[in-house]
C-alpha cells in the first residue's frame, strides 16, 4: 500500500512537470480567454463609438436628432456594440483574475471587482443612451418642448459622467492586474510595466477630467494611445503565446 501511494505521488509530480496539472492547464486556458476578450472588448467599444458618430455626426441637437431617427436601426446597433463591450468585460475580468490569482488572491479579487463595476456602470450608461432615443424622436418630430430643452434632457440622459466613472473603475482594475503581471514571468516584464504605466496615465486623465472637463484633443490622444497599445499587445500575447508558468514572483 505504501508503494502504491508512492507511485501515485510520483505520477502526479511527473504530470505537473510536463504541464499536466489541471490547475495550471485551467490557468493557461483562462489567460488565453483574457487575451481574446481584450481584443473583443476593444473591437466592440471602438466600433460602437465610430458607428454612433457616423450616424449622429456634428451639429446641434435638432440636426443630430433628425439624422439619428433617419438611421435609428444603425444607431441602435451602435449602442448594442457598446453593450456587447460591457458584457465582454466580465469574462475578461474573470480570465485575468484566474490568471493572476496565484500571485496574490486578495489583489486579484480587487482587480476583478473593479472591472466588474466598470461593466455594470457602462451598462447603465448604455441604458441612458437607449432612453435618450425617445428624446431624439421628439426632437425630430413635433414636441411641446423646444430643441434647447430636449437637448438639455438628452445631455442629462446620456451624461458623460457615467462614461468617466466607468473609465476610472476600468483604470483601477487595469492597474491592479498589470501590477500583478509585472510581479511575475507570465508575460514579458516590459509589456506588463508598460501596461501599468499606461493604466496610471489613463486613470489620471479621467480623474482630472471630472474636475477640469473639455481637454484639448491632443491630450486625449496622448492619454489614450498608450493604454490602447498596452491592451492590444497584451491581448495578442495572451491569445497567441499564453503565459509562462510557473510564475516567478519578485
Amino acid at each position: 500500500m505504501e508503494r502504491a501511494r508512492e507511485l501515485r505521488e510520483n505520477n502526479a509530480a511527473g504530470a505537473r512537470m510536463i504541464g499536466g496539472d489541471p490547475a495550471v492547464s485551467s490557468q493557461r486556458a483562462y489567460a488565453r480567454l483574457a487575451g481574446l476578450m481584450y481584443l473583443l472588448v476593444l473591437a466592440f467599444d471602438i466600433a460602437g463609438v465610430i458607428v454612433g458618430y457616423f450616424v449622429a455626426g456634428d451639429g446641434d441637437f435638432a440636426d443630430q436628432a433628425r439624422r439619428i431617427i433617419a438611421s435609428e436601426t444603425i444607431y441602435r446597433f451602435s449602442l448594442m456594440l457598446g453593450l456587447a463591450g460591457a458584457l465582454a468585460t466580465v469574462p475578461l475580468a474573470v480570465g485575468l483574475y484566474v490568471t493572476v490569482k496565484p500571485l496574490d488572491p486578495n489583489l486579484a479579487t480587487m482587480g476583478l471587482v473593479f472591472r466588474a463595476l466598470e461593466a455594470a456602470i457602462g451598462a447603465v450608461a448604455i441604458v441612458g443612451s437607449f432612453s435618450a432615443l425617445e428624446l431624439y424622436r421628439a426632437g425630430a418630430g413635433t414636441s411641446p418642448f423646444d430643441a434647447g430643452q430636449l437637448g438639455a434632457l438628452q445631455q442629462l440622459a446620456e451624461s458623460g459622467a457615467g462614461t468617466s466613472v466607468a473609465a476610472i473603475f476600468f483604470c483601477a482594475g487595469s492597474t491592479v492586474f498589470f501590477y500583478l503581471l509585472s510581479r511575475s514571468a507570465y508575460i514579458p516584464r516590459l509589456l506588463s510595466l508598460w501596461g501599468l504605466y499606461s493604466s496610471l496615465v489613463y486613470l489620471a486623465y479621467w480623474s482630472f477630467g471630472l474636475v477640469v472637463p473639455d481637454y484639448p484633443g491632443a491630450v486625449t490622444i496622448a492619454a489614450s494611445l498608450p493604454i490602447l497599445v498596452a491592451e492590444v499587445s497584451t491581448g495578442l500575447w495572451l491569445l497567441t503565446r499564453g503565459i509562462k508558468t510557473p510564475a516567478t514572483a519578485v
